[in-house]
């Protein structure tokens, strides 16, 4: 009787300038520890955005934000329920840290990169890291390579790949699969490439409704 793990598998679909992607991912990190003890857990960070549309240069955040929430009770309502749910997946969230919002399909190359050369873990942690809680610049090339040198790639070949167009309508292309697919906002949780929800949901929420469908996909 073989006594090996269930494999479970577990797409998280995210934009790294979505400060509630950076919470879904921390309360993710908690329930990985969680579910390592009775399955083989393996993790991907799969890409969307939230504005493509963005130009290359970026634009100032805290307008963009005004402009999409125009009334001031309720951006302030927002930043609190951001505040709290990041305080309860154990994150210390500057939200007004960033000052430009910036299109993120660089980022996200580096994304699908950092899954073949097997460091995404460590480059997305990074990658957040670097934008949430530093204000860097995550769409420039010489951000981009210092992160990826960082998570353990090789920054030279990173800013050489972004200096061409390699994978920009890949990354597009899963985009736009994923919006067709029904996937209208992030972090969304894919679960054995079945079954999924979205939500930044606390730690104890999320391995529940993950173990559920676990249960329910035959990998309990």
């Amino acid at each position: 009787m073989s006594d090996a793990k269930p494999r479970l598998v577990i797409d998280m679909v995210a934009d790294p300038v979505c400060p509630w992607c950076y919470v879904g991912k921390r309360s993710l990190d908690r329930v990985l520890m969680a579910m390592s003890f009775s399955h083989e857990v393996v993790v991907r960070y799969r890409p969307y955005q939230l504005a493509p549309d963005t130009p290359e240069e970026g634009v100032d955040r805290k307008a963009y934000i005004e402009k999409k929430f125009p009334d001031s009770a309720h951006r302030s309502a927002l930043a609190d329920a951001l505040r709290d749910a990041a305080t309860g997946a154990g994150l210390d969230l500057n939200i007004a840290g960033p000052t430009k919002l910036i299109n993120s399909l660089n980022a996200l190359r580096v994304l699908r990169w950092s899954h073949l050369d097997g460091v995404q873990i460590e480059f997305v942690e990074a990658l957040f890291s670097a934008y949430w809680q530093q204000g860097r610049d995550i769409s420039q090339t010489d951000e981009l390579s210092r992160i990826a040198a960082a998570s353990g790639m090789d920054g030279a070949d990173v800013r050489a790949r972004l200096e061409t167009d390699e994978d920009c309508n890949d990354v597009r292309d899963e985009v736009a699969a994923f919006r067709s697919g029904g996937v209208d906002g992030v972090p969304t949780f894919i679960i054995n490439e079945s079954l999924g929800f979205a939500g930044a949901l606390p730690p104890d929420q999320l391995l529940e409704n993950i173990r559920s469908i676990a249960t329910e996909t035959g990998q309990a």
